[in-house]
This record gives C-alpha cells, structure tokens and sequence, in this order.
C-alpha cells in the first residue's frame, strides 16, 4: 500500500474520481471544494419544491457491457440509480407549428422523416443507416481504452471522417427545406458540431446506451462523493484555494485564502484551467503551446444562460427537448435570438411536486455584457428579471397560460456560474476529428517544468461528465504504474 497523499483542488467530476480510485488503491486523499455541494458543474438546485437542473442532458455508460457502465458501478453511480430513457432525443418546431419529431427508435425515426420528406428517401436512409453504426458503439468510450484497443478504434473511426462536417453541411443533404431548416437544431442547436458526434448520440440513445439519471444532475454527483466518503476519502467545502506551494519546482501543497497550508506528496488540480495555471501557479508553468490555448477568451458563453420555471401545469405528455423557431427575432440580454432550446422535465417526475412540472430555456450569450452588469447589482437583477419575462412572453404562444402557471422561477448567468464553480470565460476549442479523437483520448494534464502535479476535469480535456471520470480513473492507473503495483477498481 502507497503512503503518498493527494490533494485535490475541486469536487468536480474528475476530481470525485480521482479520489474514489484513489482510495481504492491505497493512497490518502483529501478534496477542497470551494462550494459546499460537490459535482462542480454537474449540479442542480432547489427553488419551491422544483428542481432546476443544470448539466445533464444524456449520460453515456447506462447500459451494461459498455466500459463506461463499468465505471459508473465502480463509483457507485449505477446501476443503484434510476436511469429515465426519454423516446425523442428532442423536437424541433418551426414558426407555423410544423414540427420535427427527434424519436431515438431509428426506425420510428426514419419513418417520421420520410412522411416529412418521402423525396429525400435516399439521404434519409444514408443517414438512419449511419447512425445504426454506433448502436453498438459509444465513441465516448475511448478515454478508457489501452494504447492498443485505442490504435485500433483510432483506425475504425477513419471511416466516419467523411461524416466530419458540421450539421449544417449534413443538412444539405436534404432537398425537402424543412428538413434542410430544422436538421441542423436538433444536437442542442449546435448547428456546427461534427455530424459524427450526433450520430454517436443518437446510436446510443436508440440502444439505450445513453440515459438521464433521475432525480437530475446533484443527486448523481452526490452518489459519488458518498462513495468516496465510504472509500475513507475527505471532503472539506467551503475552501477556496489560493495558491498551489512549489518548491524546487515541485508541488508540494496547497495555501487556502484563509492563509492555512496543506501538504502533500501530489497536487491535482480538478478547478478551471486559466485560473489554476495563472491563478494558483502565477503563470510560471506554461510554454508556447500553454499560451496560445489561453491567448483569446471566448467571449461567446454556449448555453450560458439558464432560465428555469417550476410550473402548476404537466408536462408529461410534451417532448424531452424541443427547439421552437419564433415568429421574428426577440433580443434577449445582449443579442438576438431566433429560436428558443427549451428542456422540458415531464419525463421525470422527481423533479417537481405531483402534478407539476420543470421547464428550462437554455440561451446563449456574452460572458462580458454579463461581468459588466454584475459591478453593479441592481442592473444586473433587473435584466435577470427582463430575461424572464421576455423568455415567458415568447413561451406563451406555444404553451397557452403558462404566465398563470408559473410558480416559481430562476436566471442563472454566467456570473452564476462562475460564482459557485470558478469557471469563467471559455477558451476556443475544435471540433475536427483529430481534435475530437484527441479530446476523447483526454490524459491527465501537466504543465512543463513542475513535478508532482496533474490537472483533471473540463479544463484540462475531458470529455463531458463521462470524460472526467475517466480522466480521472486514468490518473490513478498512472500513478499505480508509477508506484510499481497493480491498478485496482472495486464496486461497491
């Protein structure tokens, strides 16, 4: 057994994993949160009895035999947890009401799409057939494969790189101009991600690879800090890190803003990136390619903007998601918006009191018209208030009363987020397919020149929620090899 001792900044996802395989290979570790939940941004909060969940949209690894079912038994996620498969992935509906309805069965899909557009048969089929191919294979899979099983999936996804334009290329595929308009919405209205990344979710929410854990995102994080409690791991919230101490060009521990130290044997860092290397560490770990990565902030917050309403009303009959095209664009905080990316929570009924319902409008924005704001409170909580109110105003037409029904609600901004998580302005990623294979793929972090030190989480690669856990599973594997001794994960 290793008596070498971890801190780990941050009770995110990754830093959560890197203590449960931590523990279970018998190193000491211990977690500062600066938060007093864990899950970082995998989380939800409460407000009147609903709610409002802010991360999960699809879990990958719900189903068993899949390497990343595996993992979420070893951190005592599943199979305890009631995982909810909603029958649409979303739907899509244009200004006149014609909708698009996103079904996961893909033959209840295809055919849907041919009543939409019987002279399109051709690409429909072309695009049903290549989305079978990933019924029986999760690309997300991949940060948990060896150097050979990863060689080998690298050389059987070269066979989708013709699938590697954006959704808006693939679109174009089609002549019918609904289907042209609307297929390009319908992976979270992300109209540019590769073509390939939608089909991997849609191949795994068919064979129910991918599901919604109920109870929403909190509850999941909960599940894993509860097993590294068990495994004899410690979590102190509500410490904010300040600086991570080095010495000799080594990291050594940590000082918390209440000017305390800890020490350790290894430093992981599971907190946002930019403030970590220039925050934590002063910016003296960085080379060229450190640099460029953080040169220009993106000012563009994707889904940045949470407004959520607890609702009288049910909702249990209405689609999981739904991208509802407006009759003309609404300026909404700092740009205009012509659609609205709602997710509508009737297919779970946990997370609102019998009878009642969750409906959230996801939006983007400025992470700067959001920072500026917030210098001075009372603008910033009467255009949270304006939000609200323009979202309501535009939900109207589609879902008659709802003003009436709405009992409680919430704007979370950007300021939000980076008041409880740390995370601030993003950093301009790549969505090609060597980045994206690159990004599965996602080891620990290091930074040049410092020793005993390893980032983890979002910031340093992983790949969603699943990507951290595995990242962090990956860490351990690493130092056990280091340690000279095998790599152990238990279930509980």
């Amino acid at each position: 057994m290793s008596n070498k001792k971890l801190i780990i900044i941050g009770a995110g996802i990754g830093g959560l994993s890197t203590g449960c395989y931590a523990q279970m290979n018998g190193f000491e570790s211990e977690i500062f949160e600066m938060h007093t939940l864990p899950g970082g941004q995998c989380t939800a909060w409460k407000r009147g009895g609903f709610t409002f969940d802010g991360c999960i949209h699809h879990l990958a690894g719900c189903k068993p035999g899949y390497m990343l079912y595996d993992v979420w038994e070893e951190l005592g996620a599943l199979p305890t947890r009631k995982t909810v498969f909603p029958e649409d992935m979303c739907q899509v509906e244009d200004e006149t009401g014609k909708r698009f309805n996103v079904y996961v069965d893909l033959e209840r899909l295809r055919q849907h799409m041919l009543e939409l557009a019987p002279k399109d048969a051709s690409a429909i089929n072309n695009y049903i057939k290549a989305a079978k191919t990933f019924e029986n294979l999760d690309m997300l899979d991949t940060s948990l494969l060896d150097d050979a099983g990863f060689t080998k999936r690298f050389f059987k996804m070269t066979g989708i790189l013709k699938l590697g334009m954006p959704m808006s290329k693939y679109a174009e595929k089609f002549t019918d101009p609904f289907l042209r308009k609307t297929f390009p919405t319908i992976q979270y209205d992300w109209t540019e991600t590769p073509t390939f990344v939608h089909l991997n979710m849609i191949g795994n929410c068919c064979s129910k690879n991918y599901g919604v854990p109920a109870g929403g995102s909190l509850e999941f994080s909960r599940t894993i800090e509860q097993r590294y409690r068990k495994l004899g791991g410690a979590v102190n919230y509500g410490k904010r890190v300040e600086k991570i101490l080095v010495e000799n060009n080594e990291a050594v521990g940590i000082r918390l803003v209440d000017g305390t130290e800890h020490r350790s044997d290894l430093v992981i860092s599971d907190a946002f990136g930019f403030s970590t290397i220039f925050g934590m560490l002063d910016g003296r770990y960085v080379d060229d390619k450190v640099k460029t990565q953080f040169a220009e902030p993106k000012d563009d917050m994707v889904m940045g903007i949470h407004v959520s309403f607890g609702l009288s009303g049910d909702l249990s009959k209405e689609p999981r998601a739904m991208v509802l095209f407006l009759e003309k664009p609404v300026k909404i905080a700092d740009r205009e918006h012509g659609k609205l990316d709602l997710e509508l929570f009737g297919y779970d009924p946990t997370m609102a009191p019998t009878g009642k319902a969750v409906l959230k409008v996801l939006l983007n924005t400025s992470y700067v018209f959001w920072k500026e704001l917030y210098k001075t409170p009372e603008k910033y909580q009467a255009q949270k208030q304006i939000v609200a109110q323009t979202v309501l105003d535009n939900l109207e037409k589609r879902f008659p009363g709802i003003k009436d029904q709405v009992e409680v609600s919430d704007v979370a901004t950007p300021m939000t987020t980076e008041r409880y998580t740390g995370i601030g302005e993003g950093y301009e990623s790549h969505w090609g397919f060597f980045d994206t294979m690159r990004l599965l793929r996602g080891p620990p972090k290091t930074l040049p020149g410092l020793k005993s030190f390893f980032m983890v989480g979002s910031s340093a690669g992983g790949a969603g929620i699943p990507g951290c856990a595995a990242m962090g599973r990956n860490l351990v594997k690493k130092l056990c090899k280091q340690e000279g001794k095998p790599f152990e994960a238990t279930k509980p």
